[in-house]
């Protein structure tokens, strides 16, 4: 038994923690007031009617706020009018913003010092200039010579969750070390000034926002952390022409730069959502629906249905095909009426059960596009595995409505989501950060939850990370004061993460010297 202890004492075994996390609050002024946008587009002379009715009808569905986005003033048209810049002195300007005040933040809310950040990765897609973004923080802060920076660029709005599994990787090459990741997208040099369809839809939907957020190996960050991460996957499709050329950066035929939007980036989204989720279904699934799973897959060998059409997938990959055609078939038929706006989160249900599981039973039998006789591919229900919080990363409010389909989860738990789109719209590889700052506002995560992240982009990539709560969290993030009373910020202010993390380390605490008396006995019992 003495030989275990290494391995029960607390923080003693290798982990990845998040410690806090903090996104970035544009200033008031910032905010982009729909109306004016409007404007900005009949008096520029550039787009014809149709261009503008175009415009009108997707911003309509997005999910977008009308006057709660924030875009820089140089870009925003109450103040620049038509005159928009999209220099590099501006994008500079917009990058240190957000991503200082994002950091700073972080550093005030955990008292970490900048010498004490070991590893620092940045990732903006568009935005890539020399030095550096995470030059740019080294010298704003002032960290040590001998940190380990890294500036991820190109990757898109799946970076936020796909870049975890980099850092983790790092954290286990480098032990006690504390890495600060930093997520933002700067708008300025992506903003299109063209007349391209597949390249306007981005005007309308990305705004400005960061993130900022500590993750750490060091034993002693245990008993603050919030979260560790459990599970950490990532898919990457873009071996097909088809995946790789669905989301880039280029110019249109007059040359003008430009994010372009393919029509199949729904499909070949969903495509890469359904293996990422074949990959990390086994880990998040209760006994009970694994059980219904296996069963599901042995009626379909014995009806014949084994034998697929797409026999390289391996035997897992049809469980979780059948939830692309639902994201699919939602973005085809999206309607004009949508506001896309967030439900509020409902009551957490009680912990899933392994016998809990009716829903997927049904849909084991009714799953869309299993394209073959017999029973159709399983399809689990997650918000009946042991998953509690989601943070999906989509484009607009259809696209939400289409995940939430295919993963059979209700609008409390899209709600998060929804809530991001609407009040900071897409912050592209910031937005799953804005959704957990939502969360811990809003309802808060009980030690032992599981959080499940989600991230689609470029490429195409997809991500799915896993965290469980340590502690029991509720906290209000200045992003998201606005959704509470001055009663419930006044008392949610108070030092509630402190008090719970001193229970977690008097717990963990008290674990440890059980198991030490266990193993002074067993040595004692040994040695007579």
């Amino acid at each position: 038994m003495a030989s275990l202890l290494p391995s029960l004492l607390p923080g003693s075994s290798p982990r990845v923690y998040l410690v806090d996390l903090s996104v970035y609050k544009p200033p008031e002024d910032w905010k982009c007031d729909q109306r004016a946008v409007a404007q900005h587009w009949r008096d520029t002379g550039r787009y014809t009617l149709e261009d503008i009715e175009f415009q009108e009808r997707v911003y309509a569905r997005s999910g977008l706020s009308d006057n709660r986005t924030h875009l820089p003033p140089w870009l925003n048209p109450q103040h620049c009018g038509n005159e928009p810049r999209t220099d590099l002195a501006a994008a500079e300007q917009e990058a240190r913003l957000a991503m200082t005040g994002a950091v700073q933040a972080l550093l005030d809310k955990t008292g970490l010092q900048p010498k004490d950040v070991d590893i620092l990765v940045t990732t903006c897609s568009i935005y890539c200039p020399t030095p550096s973004l995470a030059s740019l923080l080294v010298n704003a802060f002032g960290m040590r010579p001998d940190v380990q920076s890294y500036a991820l660029g190109g990757m898109g709005c799946a970076n936020g969750v796909v870049a975890v599994n980099l850092l983790a990787d790092l954290l286990k090459a480098r032990p006690n070390c504390n890495a600060l990741f930093v997520t933002t997208e700067t708008t300025t040099p992506a903003y299109y000034q063209g007349t391209d369809r597949h390249r306007l839809v981005t005007n309308l939907l990305f705004r400005t926002g960061a993130a900022a957020v500590l993750l750490s190996n060091k034993p002693g960050m245990g008993a603050r952390a919030k979260y560790a991460l459990r599970h950490c996957v990532r898919v990457h499709t873009g071996a097909r022409p088809e995946a790789f050329g669905a989301i880039h950066y280029s110019p249109d035929a007059q040359g003008i730069n430009g994010i372009y939007l393919g029509k199949n980036v729904v499909t070949e989204a969903s495509r890469g959502l359904a293996m990422a989720l074949t990959k990390v279904a086994p880990h998040v699934l209760t006994w009970g629906q694994l059980a219904e799973a296996a069963a599901a897959h042995v009626r379909q060998r014995l009806s014949g249905g084994g034998r697929r059409r797409d026999a390289g997938k391996g035997k897992d990959g049809q469980q979780l095909e059948a939830a692309a055609p639902s994201v699919i078939k939602a973005e085809a038929s999206a309607g004009p009426g949508s506001n896309g706006g967030g439900a509020a989160p409902s009551s957490p249900p009680s912990p899933p059960a392994a016998s809990a599981s009716a829903k997927s039973s049904s849909a084991a039998t009714s799953a869309p596009g299993s394209g073959a006789s017999g029973p159709a591919p399983y399809r689990p229900n997650f918000q009946q595995s042991t998953i509690r919080h989601f943070l999906l990363h989509a484009g607009g409010a259809k696209v939400l409505d289409g995940l939430g389909d295919a993963l059979q989860i209700d609008a409390g738990r899209l709600g998060p989501s929804r809530a991001v789109l609407r009040d900071y719209g897409n912050v592209s590889s910031s937005s799953t950060w804005y959704t957990l700052a939502h969360v811990e506002t809003e309802v808060g995560v009980r030690a032992g939850e599981r959080v499940m992240q989600v991230g689609v982009g470029s490429g195409i990539k997809c991500g799915v990370n896993v965290w469980q709560a340590l502690r029991d969290v509720r906290e209000v993030h200045p992003a998201w004061a606005h959704l509470l009373s001055p009663e419930q910020r006044l008392r949610l202010g108070a030092p509630l993460d402190v008090s719970l993390g001193l229970q977690h380390l008097l717990r963990r605490l008290l674990f440890a010297a059980v198991v030490l008396l266990l193993a002074l006995v067993a040595g004692r019992v040994a040695g007579r």
